[in-house]
């Protein structure tokens, strides 16, 4: 099973530089512990690692609580979150996220606070294929506040032993369209509580080399 995961991820990496990963409208569940963190690099620019990591908890089944971490060549931020979510059907389910950030290297000033919308639902009955919406706020200490949307489209592939891979594709832009939209596309494969992701995006950007992102999530319960 881990070669069949490590071979989806080196062999997407290795052709495509395709980082947006999509985040959905449910929240981890009443007692579960849900944990995700991510590598994020520019291939062939200097000084580009970046690293995300946050724990949420979840208080009944449509909230929860956590913590982030961002880290990039010369920063680092530590963020405090809230989350909601409630799925209205298959075909539609909505959450929103709030989360203040403070600058690790800057005596914990607040830095920048980041809203979200999430809005995610089926399009088959099945549920296999589905579309995935997520709206980012940013008002941000010393700079332009901005609002950027991506959507994306996905479908759900049934392996053996009960795994799927599920490749996505999507595009994000500004929220009133002043730069130029960006496609993305990646996959992540479910064994079990784990997800694996392999991502990337800014194909179009006339500012920055494409970004590929690989990261890995899981959701425990905590509860008997």
């Amino acid at each position: 099973m881990k070669k069949i995961i490590l071979s989806f991820v080196f062999a997407f990496i290795a052709i495509a530089s395709f980082a947006q990963v999509p985040y959905f409208a449910g929240t981890a569940g009443d007692g579960n512990l849900y944990g995700y963190t991510s590598l994020k690099t520019r291939p062939g620019t200097d000084n580009s690692m970046e690293t995300y990591t946050t724990f949420q908890y979840g208080i009944g089944d449509y909230t929860a609580v956590g913590t982030d971490i961002y880290t990039g060549p010369s920063s680092a931020y530590w963020g405090f979150l809230v989350r909601g979510g409630y799925k209205v059907n298959q075909y539609f389910g909505v959450g929103a996220q709030a989360t203040p950030s403070f600058d690790l290297h800057d005596n914990f000033k607040f830095s920048y606070f980041t809203g979200a919308l999430y809005m995610n639902g089926a399009i088959t009955k099945d549920g296999n294929l589905f579309w995935c919406s997520n709206t980012w706020w940013g008002v941000n200490r010393g700079t332009e506040n901005s609002i950027t949307n991506w959507e994306y489209l996905g479908y759900a592939i049934g392996v053996k032993n009960g795994d799927y891979i599920t490749p996505m594709v999507g595009m994000s832009h500004d929220w009133k369209f002043k730069a130029n939209t960006d496609m993305m596309a990646g996959f992540y494969y479910t064994h079990k509580m784990w997800n694996f992701y392999a991502w990337g995006s800014d194909f179009f950007s006339q500012n920055a080399k494409p970004r590929i992102v690989v990261g890995i999530d899981f959701k425990l319960p905590t509860k008997k």
